[in-house]
């Protein structure tokens, strides 16, 4: 079940759904093949990399990464959350959504938090309008009253916003939606006082919580909301909503340091600026704006601390840059941001400072020649081994491949030579959006059939991803009723996966997708279920998936039999009928040896 909506439901809506025709309507599909192509939605480019299978009732795009069900492309397209996009489903399917009693709607119970903060944001933009020292602030700053309308900007003055609020709410919901908090007596006390208020929107334009800016002396000059139930500050993209609605189909993004930045350059007329909040860039922020675009730009102050912010990032971007993504890099002036230079440079000048910048592969040369100089051998080795450290967190191997190269160049080592130092570095875990077992989930390089002796997170990502993507084949082979029993959470989420399908043998990929949505590995399955096999024929993807199966029983009883006969092991009668059973095991198998 999803919420309140019974999972069965769900199950028959995406059976009466055809995803070609719900993107149809909304994207412009040319037949590729046995898929439909087009430029993609959710990022600007100019040649197809946007593709619908019918098959699978999935989408994906090589140039962004997007991918999904009907249900995602709803919820991604139309900023609608699931429940919405069930019902918007359910209405063109001309069907009721049934409701399951039993637990309370998350959204109910979260309504009062954003009509407080609703309240609160249309008090704030009164109050600016009452304070002269507020507006001339704004005025000087360069920002004027379209602007500020536009980002519902606003002040909080000393006082008076609970006592405006409390007729509608309670103290404790105040509380809640971050706008008050406890004293040591237990009353309540305003979170911001004199300060200038921006709102921070969520990706369907909600506000879920504010920022605060001091315009006089005093600590912290910058204050935002508490986590709450509707406030997440790590996943927080100041601005995004803003840029999505002045330009749907947008070519680039840009990243800056604080909401004063992304206000001041849409003042110029530059409208694809954001910031996240005053944390550090993160993958998960990444891996949000890369849903949007396939370019983005990290601007960074050009002073020590604006370097080692640098540092930070390039071990966040390097594993994000796959296919057609890119990120770049400007270091702005020591003593300016981006505000401040829009508005002495105007926006032909800060268009054309951001056109000078740099790669990342760049960024990462530059960065590591001013901590290793490579004017002597020993600065050189040591360039080297800092540089080849962060180039194995890069998971695209042609991106990989050019950073190697690059780092030859920078140090006279031979290629051949610095990828044996990369292939001395200790393996690099994936980093998911979510957690959960993801990690045990890896898809196989190229959706190439496993080899021998392949790791057991890549054949379990190979095993998937061939059920997943072709749940019409016959998957009652005994050694795949094996090997679910296996420990592990892989093992578990294929139980899963072909108990659903014994429900319902009918079912195409994303009916059994959806059945995942609400578990931490939803998007690991998503991946694996865009993954390109290369297999041809269907005999040839359900031998490969038998392989993988028979591998992994295979690595599972051979660990087994040296646990039972370690040197000093001492078998009971239990035991050796053990060993001898998983010795028949294997002699079972053909593999190779």
């Amino acid at each position: 079940m999803a919420g309140l909506i019974p999972q069965a439901f769900i199950d028959d809506l995406l059976e009466r759904s055809d995803i070609v025709e719900i993107i149809q309507r909304r994207v412009s599909l040319k037949k590729a093949g046995r898929e439909f192509a087009a430029c993609c939605p959710f990022h600007g480019e100019k040649t197809p990399s946007f593709y619908v299978s019918p098959q699978k009732q999935f989408y994906h795009c090589f140039g962004c990464g997007a991918h999904g069900t009907a249900i995602s492309f709803l919820m991604e397209y139309e900023n609608l959350s699931f429940p919405e996009a069930i019902e918007q489903l359910a209405e063109q399917a001309g069907l009721e959504v049934p409701r399951e009693a039993g637990d309370d709607d998350r959204r109910e119970a979260h309504a009062p938090l954003y009509d407080a903060l609703d309240a609160a944001a249309e008090w704030y933009v009164q109050q600016l309008r009452q304070t002269p020292k507020a507006v001339e602030y704004l005025k000087n700053r360069g920002i004027d009253g379209a602007t500020a309308r536009n980002y519902q900007i606003g002040w909080a003055p000393p006082s008076g916003l609970i006592e405006a609020l409390k007729p509608r709410f309670t103290p404790q919901q105040l509380v809640d939606a971050g706008l008050a908090a406890r004293r040591d007596d237990g009353g309540i006390r305003e979170r911001f006082r004199a300060r200038i208020m921006f709102p921070i929107r969520d990706r369907r334009g909600r506000i879920t919580g504010f920022g605060g800016r001091l315009i006089e002396d005093g600590e912290p000059k910058y204050l935002n909301s508490p986590e709450s139930e509707v406030f997440h500050k790590g996943q927080v993209i100041y601005g995004l909503f803003e840029a999505r609605k002045a330009g749907t189909r947008l070519d680039d993004i840009v990243v800056v340091e604080g909401y004063m930045d992304v206000v001041g350059l849409a003042r110029a007329g530059f409208h694809r600026a954001v910031a996240c909040m005053g944390t550090a860039l993160t993958r998960a922020h990444l891996d949000s704006l890369f849903r949007q675009v396939s370019r983005i730009t990290l601007c960074f102050d050009g002073d020590a601390a604006g370097r080692r912010a640098a540092w930070r990032s390039l071990g966040e971007a390097l594993p994000a840059i796959q296919g057609l993504r890119e990120v770049r890099v400007l270091f702005l002036p020591e003593g300016d941001d981006p505000d401040s230079l829009v508005l002495r440079d105007g926006l032909a000048g800060w268009e054309e400072r951001l056109a000078g910048a740099l790669p990342l592969s760049e960024t990462l040369m530059r960065l590591q020649r001013e901590e290793h100089p490579t004017d002597t051998a020993e600065g050189r080795t040591r360039f080297a081994h800092a540089a080849m450290k962060l180039v194995a967190t890069a998971r695209d191997p042609l991106f990989r491949d050019q950073l190697v190269e690059r780092i030859g160049q920078e140090t006279g080592l031979s290629q051949e030579r610095l990828e044996q130092v990369l292939s001395e570095q200790p393996p690099q875990p994936a980093r998911n959006p979510e957690p959960g077992p993801g990690h045990e989930l890896p898809a196989t390089p190229g959706g190439r059939a496993p080899a021998r002796g392949e790791s057991a997170p890549a054949l379990w990502g190979a095993l998937l991803a061939r059920v997943l993507q072709h749940p019409e084949l016959d998957w009652s082979q005994p050694e795949f009723r094996q090997v679910v029993e296996l420990p592990g959470a892989a093992a578990e989420t294929l139980r899963n996966v072909l108990a659903a399908l014994d429900e319902s043998p009918g079912r195409h990929t994303a009916g059994l997708l959806e059945r995942f949505r609400d578990q931490r590995h939803f998007q690991r399955l998503m991946a694996l279920a865009h993954q390109e096999l290369n297999d041809g024929e269907p005999a040839v993807t359900r031998q490969t998936a038998l392989d993988c199966a028979r591998q992994l029983l295979r690595q599972h009883y051979r660990l087994r039999i040296r646990e039972l006969t370690r040197p000093g092991s001492e078998l009971g009668t239990e035991q050796r009928a053990e060993l001898a059973r998983l010795t028949q095991q294997l002699q079972r198998f053909d593999l190779p040896k």
